[in-house]
């Protein structure tokens, strides 16, 4: 992201009362007791020597729903937060530091109308509240009243939100009123983009091309930025440009079902809708909105970009993009009911429905509803033949130790490629049904996708260890397991499993010296590991720490789980006789032996 528009945007968070954009943003402090006095004060003052403690109807004090309010806004619940304030504000409905608060809280929580009614009434006491004043600019340009919309903007106080955002209005409501103003659309990628849909919008194509290219070339380009660059080139009959774009968004690893969807258009001349125009200057402005929230986003000011995604949307309800950025960030603050419901809200038909419905089935089994997940999942694959879904299916299954079900979603998946050839880009397809017939026992046929895999994705730590591992745990093709996580461990250094391969495969070779330090590595990285703990008891025994040795053990039977391949009484035969004189261990060890051989 360019740094001026970093430093900008930081400036949104802000968070003193009064001077601030967001009012609603300061953290839960004493200072509450404060900030609700006025509130306190106008329902009647208590008795000297008493706390004074107004209640509202039902028993409800006002300072227990004012830090409710609080509270539920610490915990990313809006709704509840605005609910809260509310009541307060009507005992208290001329208090402006209440009032402010529960006009960003309202817009917060998708609650429009009731933000621009606050917003209203802020101005009337203080009409140089430049977060007032843009929702009321926003509603101004909702009732399409451009004129106004014009007034509004240029009468907002410069501060920090107008170094971003009011440039963008300027230049939307003038287009508005039918007059080509982008002189202050030059800074970044983002001005730059929008300086391009109004010329487009007007119709004045004369400069896009040297914008374009403007924007292509400037400063920490974002792949979304790019992707939107590409796409006007494809719009203005730039094909060629257009293709080497997408092309390299792909390299670098940001594929997408319309990102493919567009490439094959561009290269069999098929009809497609590179790029969306911009139909009203409301619209225009909902785009610029949600770039301002896209931006707040990445910089994990996830308060701030709500509010700006919830204005997006009022402006445009069909701006997908917005409903999806407001599901991230639900779902980035564990608020999971939340962000099903805004991925719910994605239609059939639009470009983003699979990813927001793959999206839905995620979150669904992380709630605990993998059936309903994979129902989800079902009727895309039903509908779109979409080899994805059923791959997502497979790995519910998986993660659910379901591998029989996960094995036939994976050959589904397999057999819904043209000829049931997997393409190279599906590699992971090879390495997760790999994964599933391993746990089923089917260790050939494991093997075989493993291999697929690594040859497809020769680089892979994950695959590398998968397979490295395994081959050591069998006591099989060592020499090669062990260039192979050696390779992985290089790739991922700070991966606890992979520390443990390359130790494991060091002691399953009796370098038992060489594989202490990877294994002590593995046990720092992930301490409460059975496995790791059992392996790094298992070298220090034979390195003659046998002490050290039974502690690790101890530990490793300490924290075996339902689902970890170690069982309490391999441990207990090992923290009593040691490795040397146990019959368990010593019937393992010969037939490693009789295999390696």
């Amino acid at each position: 992201m360019n740094k001026k528009i970093f430093l900008t945007l930081s400036l949104l968070s802000a968070a003193a009362v009064g001077g601030s954009l967001f009012v609603a943003m300061e953290p839960l402090s004493t200072q509450a007791s404060t900030d609700v006095r006025p509130a306190l004060q106008a329902g009647g003052e208590a008795p000297q020597g008493q706390q004074s403690m107004s209640l509202l109807p039902g028993g409800t004090s006002l300072a227990g729903s004012y830090l409710s309010s609080r509270f539920a806004q610490h915990h990313h619940d809006w709704k509840n937060s605005s609910l809260f304030i509310g009541r307060v504000l009507e005992e208290a409905p001329g208090d402006l530091t209440l009032t402010k608060r529960a006009m960003v809280l309202s817009m917060g929580a998708g609650e429009f109308d009731r933000a621009v009614s606050l917003a209203d009434q802020v101005l009337k006491a203080d009409e140089h509240s430049p977060l007032a004043s843009l929702f009321a600019t926003i509603n101004a340009f909702k009732d399409k009243d451009y004129q106004k919309a014009a007034h509004l903007v240029d009468s907002i106080p410069d501060d920090g939100l107008s170094k971003f955002v009011m440039p963008l209005l300027h230049s939307w409501s003038q287009a508005g009123i039918g007059k080509h103003d982008t002189e202050a659309l030059k800074g970044n990628t983002v001005h730059i983009y929008h300086a391009i849909l109004i010329a487009d919008f007007l119709g004045e194509h004369s400069h896009i091309e040297s914008l374009l290219s403007k924007a292509a070339n400037a400063d920490e380009v974002s792949i979304a930025d790019l992707e939107r660059i590409a796409d006007i080139y494809g719009h203005i009959g730039r094909k060629d440009t257009a293709l080497k774009l997408y092309k390299e968004i792909v390299a670098a690893g940001q594929d997408s079902d319309a990102l493919q969807t567009k490439i094959r258009a561009l290269e069999t001349d098929e009809p497609a809708k590179l790029f969306e125009t911009v139909s009203s200057p409301e619209a225009g402005v909902a785009e610029a909105l949600y770039d301002t929230a896209r931006i707040l986003y990445g910089d994990y000011s996830d308060e701030s970009a709500r509010i700006f995604a919830y204005m997006a949307l009022t402006l445009n309800p069909s701006l997908t993009e917005s409903q999806l950025l407001l599901a991230y960030i639900a779902a980035r603050n564990e608020r999971y009911e939340e962000a099903i419901t805004h991925y719910r809200a994605v239609p059939a038909g639009d470009d983003h429905f699979l990813e927001a419905r793959r999206q839905l089935a995620e979150l669904l089994e992380k709630t605990e509803q993998a059936d309903e997940a994979v129902r989800t999942l079902r009727a895309l694959a039903d509908a779109y033949h979409d080899a994805d879904s059923l791959i997502q299916i497979g790995d519910i299954y998986r993660r659910t130790k379901d591998f029989k079900q996960a094995v036939v979603a994976y050959d589904e998946a397999a057999a819904s490629f043209k000829k049931g050839v997997v393409p190279p880009e599906y590699w992971h397809l090879y390495y997760v049904r790999g994964m599933a017939y391993e746990q089923l026992g089917q260790w050939p046929k494991a093997e075989a996708d493993l291999k697929e895999a690594l040859v497809l994705e020769p680089d892979h730590p994950f695959v590398l260890n998968y397979l490295g591992y395994a081959w050591a745990d069998q006591g099989v093709n060592l020499k090669e397991s062990l260039e192979m996580i050696r390779k992985a461990a290089a790739l991922q250094p700070s991966d606890g499993y992979i520390a443990d391969s390359l130790g494991w495969v060091l002691y399953r070779m009796s370098r038992y010296d060489q594989a202490v330090p990877h294994l002590e590595k593995a046990v720092e990285l992930m301490p409460y590991d059975p496995v790791i703990n059992d392996h790094l008891g298992d070298a220090y025994w034979r390195v003659g720490r046998k002490l050290e040795a039974r502690f690790q053990w101890q530990r490793a039977k300490n924290h075996i789980g339902e689902d970890d391949p170690i069982d309490a009484e391999t441990i207990d035969a090992k923290l009593a006789r040691g490795l040397d004189e146990s019959p368990v261990v010593k019937e393992a060890r010969t037939q490693a032996a009789i295999t390696a051989d």
